[in-house]
């Protein structure tokens, strides 16, 4: 059974109100319509679309809403960035997703509701052969230090312990250990990388976790099912580099340590990635 396919049975007879945001972009918000029709097929659940009046209005008019109507509700609102968070503070909706909303200002919003300073996300990812695993981190600003790093895994170990996947842990950093003394950047890259590995060690001393340095496809070839970047610029480098151009899979990002089931998504994110994200967030929904 692959990552997913847990998902996919922890959502079996679940049934959740799951929000979704809508862009500027109609091709993106179409696609965003598709996938919630593929999702809505198989699963007895609501989804909220928020956005402004335009865009609401051309949802409005397409065929596969007038379908789906009595299970997709349109939340026409003047900041739905905000309003997402109203309708979770009132339990209206049981989880949300980004879907095509700009980051800035859903961040900003998403940090003032949970009163939280940093923000925490593992994605679910797939290589162009199959295998899937969680990578993290995603977000630019994440994880740029070795405190927030423990922090972050130790967030992940939480996850993957409810979802009853044992862990199996790969550090990346920025060269082979053999680079060592070649630039002061990578070194330091590669001296956090064997200290992450150090005290998570100590603190879970059965920890399956290994120092894989610059070597990801070593990390894909040992079966992690975790794989840590060495900060948030080169985990999103890794991220789009896979999924954008190197014909892998996205299936969305779980905002971790938060009270409310947040899932992330790529503003120009795949109709599999849509889809994925739909499924994480109604499998993860109570």
């Amino acid at each position: 059974m692959n990552i997913l396919q847990k998902f996919e049975s922890r959502a079996k007879n679940k049934i959740a109100n799951i929000g979704i945001g809508l862009g500027n972009s109609d091709l993106h918000n179409q696609k965003i319509l598709k996938a919630s029709v593929k999702f809505l097929e198989k699963y007895n659940s609501k989804i909220y679309f928020f956005s402004d009046k335009s865009t609401i209005d051309l949802i409005r008019n397409q065929d596969s809403y007038k379908e789906f109507k009595s299970q997709i509700n349109l939340i026409e609102c003047i900041n739905p960035k905000k309003k997402v968070f109203e309708f979770l503070d009132n339990n209206l909706i049981h989880a949300f997703i980004r879907g095509s909303f700009g980051s800035n200002e859903f961040l900003k919003n998403l940090k003032s509701y949970f009163n939280v300073k940093e923000i925490n996300r593992i994605a679910l990812l797939e290589t162009f052969k199959g295998y899937q695993f969680f990578f993290g981190p995603v977000g630019i600003d994440e994880c740029n230090n070795l405190k927030t790093r423990i922090d972050f895994i130790e967030l992940v170990l939480n996850e993957l312990e409810s979802l009853n996947i044992t862990p199996n842990v790969s550090i990346l950093s920025g060269g082979r250990e053999s680079d060592f003394g070649r630039d002061d950047i990578i070194d330091k890259s590669i001296e956090e990388g064997k200290k992450t590995v150090k005290i998570m060690k100590e603190k879970y001393s059965d920890l399956s976790i290994f120092h894989d340095e610059i070597l990801i496809e070593n990390a894909i070839n040992k079966k992690s099912n975790l794989i840590i970047a060495p900060d948030g610029v080169s985990g999103n480098l890794i991220y789009r580099t896979l999924v954008h151009l190197g014909g892998g899979k996205a299936y969305g990002a779980i905002y971790m340590g938060l009270k409310e089931v947040i899932i992330d998504t790529s503003r120009v994110g795949e109709l599999s990635e849509i889809q994925g994200a739909l499924l994480l967030a109604l499998a993860l929904s109570n």
